[in-house]
């Protein structure tokens, strides 16, 4: 998922209303996607971003694999509070309909990279059932792969001519692009797997966006969780008992077709402090939510949580304290109404398909004479 800024309202993120665009609407898919989450009105805007994406080499890989697991894309509610979104569970991506072509083009590699990461590492437990220090590693590797593979999707755009993705990316997230650019600098321009290392690594530099991924992953289940425990319920809540190494993060997060850009470095960076640390305010939290958890229910705490180094809050806190009402403070990824949207495009296809089968079965007879008499030479 790609969080807007400090989840400020959208309305402070676009700076001018997204610019219309013709597009053409008899272009085919460079990369046969499912689009079906697209209305008819949708779907020659987001063959456009589709296509501009293939042209990229690295674009196109992302492409491909999301589209061998059968993943759905459409566009998101535009009261949304993200960029993107990679729904794993049902095996869709949706793309903010209010930010620019320039914008999405990133976007939509990063959360077809996520889509592949799915793929990759559908053997290792889930975010649910993984520890604070694991959700930690493996959540941040995530988003640091699929960032750092935007901006090679983006580079190799650029070197092609269509410089707005990148520069919109630098525009957004100028941690990362400063990342970039100093590994590029120092690969002498060549865009290779040492760059995407670089820029992997500068993902980590932002304060803001790792607290924003620690309330949405971490924080907000913990409270849905004792909303849970006080009905008298321990059902659909993080169990925090399971963990994954390093070693098994990055084995699984380097993946491309050409090897894992990532073998050369010791897997174990992720456990240094720049990479494992979480805020102060999350670790504390998360430790008043184990204390709360063992009085209500009487599971153990889970222990890896102590141990983490902690960092300064990038931001104050809606959320109040655990344990306390959460009042009107929403969650803190807002999606709108996207699934009731999707499931109502589905529904009005499915309702089209089955007319459409109707009125072939009324000239069912006609079409089978047809082909009879061709069959025998005479449909001439």
């Amino acid at each position: 998922m790609e969080f807007i800024k400090e989840l400020r309202p959208l309305c402070e993120i676009f700076e001018a209303p997204v610019v219309k665009k013709e597009y053409d609407p008899k272009a085919k898919l460079a990369v046969k996607v499912d689009i079906s989450l697209c209305t008819k009105e949708e779907r020659p805007r987001m063959i456009s971003i589709i296509n501009r994406l293939a042209k990229s080499e690295a674009g196109r890989e992302t492409l491909e694999v999301a589209a061998a697991d059968g993943v759905k894309f459409g566009f998101l509610d535009a009261a949304t509070n993200c960029f993107g979104c990679s729904f794993g569970g049902i095996n869709c991506i949706g793309l903010g309909p209010r930010a620019s072509d320039d914008k999405l083009v990133g976007t939509l590699c990063h959360e077809a990279r996520h889509a592949g990461q799915n793929v990759r590492m559908a053997n290792m437990p889930e975010r649910y059932q993984l520890n604070v220090e694991s959700i930690i590693r493996s959540s941040r590797a995530k988003e640091a792969d699929a960032q750092a593979y935007a901006v090679k999707a983006c580079k190799e755009l650029e070197m092609q001519g269509d410089a707005g993705p990148l520069a919109e990316f630098a525009k957004f997230y100028p941690p990362i692009y400063k990342a970039y650019e100093k590994a590029l600098a120092e690969q002498n321009g060549v865009m290779n797997d040492q760059v995407v290392v670089g820029t992997f690594k500068g993902w980590y530099d932002q304060t803001g966006t790792k607290q924003n991924y620690e309330e949405g992953y971490i924080i907000d289940p913990m409270h849905d969780a004792i909303e849970q425990f006080n009905k008298g319920k321990t059902d659909d809540v993080y169990t925090f008992d399971k963990s994954v190494t390093s070693e098994e993060v990055v084995e699984k997060i380097g993946w491309t077709r050409k090897g894992n850009y990532l073998a050369a470095e010791n897997p174990k960076f992720l456990d240094e402090e720049r990479f494992i640390s979480i805020g102060e305010r999350t670790k504390k939290d998360a430790q008043d939510f184990f204390k709360i958890r063992k009085e209500k229910t009487g599971i153990e705490a889970d222990a890896s949580v102590d141990s983490m180094p902690t960092h300064k809050d990038a931001f104050e806190r809606k959320l109040p304290e655990m344990g306390k009402p959460r009042g009107d403070v929403g969650p803190t990824m807002d999606l709108g109404d996207t699934i009731p949207r999707w499931n109502k495009i589905l529904a009005n296809k499915h309702k089209a398909k089955l007319n459409r089968a109707a009125e072939m079965d009324k000239i069912e007879p006609s079409v089978a004479y047809l082909a009879h008499r061709a069959a025998m030479g005479k449909g001439r």
